[in-house]
């Protein structure tokens, strides 16, 4: 009965095709071991992976034995791996059960790509599922978490979906299917175990067939929350916008919007800002510019215009470096700067580009600083007759905030001589009396 609803399922939602090596994810108990062999019955290709936590002393090892002697009995490729799971979650500041989630699936996609396999198939079943959606709604879930357990994800399929706890431990006792069975599932320890062995059991003596209305639910979920992604995906493509490295998402755009808060989360929730930072993002848009908001990995700055997305580096160093008198090259945390000297006698022809100083030799006293511009900074800007504040010119320019904190000063003594990139200071151009030019490229990383 159950291979008859397996095969179906997988055809009817495209899982598998016949041309296709499926890596299977199994732990050793009951539902992992069922799907290798519902997988060998069907005649699909496949190769067993097996992660070994070290979290159960003497029996995760026999877990691994297991599965072990399981693919060798089979014929079928086996891949294992052990993990310190309790050093990284400490060091990670992750639960342990996420921190395996993440190692799981991170070394599963490895051995995917390493050994040619076009799918990994793990063992979650209906009852997950529910488990799995009764733990969200716990959380304070949105839209996704309403849907539970994704059938497919990009390289991840889940073909057990459409079957019970109850299903799989009868096709297991009917084909006498040995399988390991960890005790730690009976402690309540972790919120799904106390689902399982005392929620779950209340839902069914309330109403006997409450797991098939979840599989209504589940059904119903699917169509809206597709249409939602596919609006979400449309929006995407016109509101974040790549400049670089960075990404832009426009006010005028995003104002548009008659609820901006929810999409602004769709936008930002996989760059690692939490719910709470997303709502502050969100009430930021009518405020003044300057605010920062910090992810996993990436920074947020609310400019004049736009909001600015861009993955977040360690401060620049306010350490300087000296420039001599002589050609030479110079490297300062991500920019390197390129320098000549030449004669100014024989003419010299200017290159219209930011990045190119041309200076009076004379006129500087070396040896020049390169440094990171910073509050308080005057200069002359070329073709201006009196002084300016550097913050005052970079805002002229509008200069975004994640650029200013990589925008470095060239100086000779106290007098910045240059803006990198950007300007010089007038009383340093080259004219008439200049009998030698300093010439400095700038490059960035």
């Amino acid at each position: 009965m159950l291979l008859e609803q397996f095969t179906s399922f997988i055809e009817k939602q495209s899982l598998v095709q016949s041309n296709q090596k499926v890596l299977l994810a199994v732990s050793g108990g009951m539902d992992s071991v069922a799907m290798v062999f519902l997988f060998k019955n069907t005649g699909f290709s496949f190769g067993i992976a097996h992660c070994n936590f070290k979290l159960r002393g003497e029996d995760s090892d026999k877990d691994e034995a297991f599965v072990k002697k399981l693919s060798e009995e089979l014929s079928v490729p086996f891949y294992t791996s052990s993990f310190n799971t309790l050093e990284q979650s400490l060091a990670s500041d992750e639960s342990i059960q996420m921190t395996a989630r993440r190692l799981r699936y991170e070394w599963l996609a490895q051995i995917r790509r390493e050994n040619n396999y076009d799918l990994i198939a793990t063992a979650h079943h209906h009852d997950d599922n529910i488990e799995t959606w009764l733990i969200n709604i716990l959380r304070g879930t949105g839209i996704h978490g309403l849907r539970g357990i994704p059938l497919k994800n990009m390289n991840i399929i889940r073909p057990l979906l459409f079957a019970t706890r109850h299903d799989i431990e009868k096709y297991a006792k009917e084909n006498n299917i040995a399988y390991r069975t960890d005790k730690s599932n009976k402690e309540d320890k972790y919120i799904r175990n106390m689902l399982r062995n005392s929620v779950m059991p209340v839902f069914e003596k309330i109403k006997p067939q409450f797991r098939d209305s979840f599989k209504d639910l589940f059904q119903n979920i699917e169509l809206p929350y597709m249409c939602f992604l596919e609006y979400i995906e449309k929006l995407k493509k016109e509101l974040l916008i790549e400049d670089n490295e960075r990404l832009l998402i426009p006010f005028e755009k995003l104002k548009r919007l008659k609820y901006p808060a929810p999409v602004l989360y769709e936008l930002l929730k996989n760059y690692g800002f939490n719910k709470t930072t997303i709502e502050n993002v969100a009430a930021s848009l009518e405020k003044q510019p300057g605010k920062m908001f910090y992810g996993k990995g990436y920074c947020l700055v609310k400019d004049r215009d736009c909001f600015i997305l861009f993955p977040e580096r360690s401060k620049i160093s306010p350490e300087s470096t000296f420039i001599g008198n002589e050609p030479g090259q110079y490297n300062l945390n991500d920019i390197i700067l390129k320098t000549d000297v030449f004669d100014t006698e024989d003419g010299l022809t200017f290159q219209k580009d930011d990045c190119c100083a041309y200076l009076d030799f004379d006129k500087l006293l070396f040896p020049l600083e390169l440094r990171p511009w910073k509050k308080g900074d005057i200069f002359r800007p070329l073709g201006l007759h009196g002084k300016k504040k550097l913050s005052d010119f970079l805002i002229d320019k509008k200069i975004s905030i994640d650029k200013k904190e990589k925008i470095y000063v060239l100086c000779s003594a106290e007098n910045i001589v240059w803006v990198a990139g950007y300007r010089i200071d007038e009383q340093y151009k080259i004219d008439e009396s200049s009998r030698r030019c300093f010439f400095a490229r700038l490059i960035t990383s």
